[in-house]
């Protein structure tokens, strides 16, 4: 792994999902930050994602894929989708460490 990525690793996000019925899902990146919205927001379109992600319907699928119930509500005149978390559950946000913070914990 070379520096750059390690240290693009280290901010992204990561969470874990846990339904009422004690499935988990775990995220990083992207599909985290989309989790984090599904679950703080009513709900979410395209335009709450952009600039950092800009094909939200493709991670949706994906996680349905994975076994969450998402909504999808497609409305107005250019028909765009609203996405709505239907799945119950809770989040857990992970503060990941940097390397240095790491060392000086040690």
């Amino acid at each position: 792994m070379s520096a750059l990525q390690g240290k693009t690793r280290h901010c992204q996000p990561q969470v874990t999902f846990t339904g009422l019925e004690g499935r988990k899902w775990c995220y990083r990146g992207k599909r985290a930050r989309v989790l984090i919205l599904l679950f703080q927001c009513e709900s979410v379109t395209q335009w709450d994602t952009l600039p950092w992600h800009t094909r939200l319907g493709g991670t949706i699928h994906a996680m349905r894929c994975d076994g969450l119930d998402i909504e999808t509500e497609i409305e107005g005149e250019f028909r765009h989708a609203r996405y709505r978390l239907r799945t119950k559950g809770s989040l857990l946000i992970h503060r990941i460490r940097s390397e240095s913070e790491q060392q000086q914990a040690a």
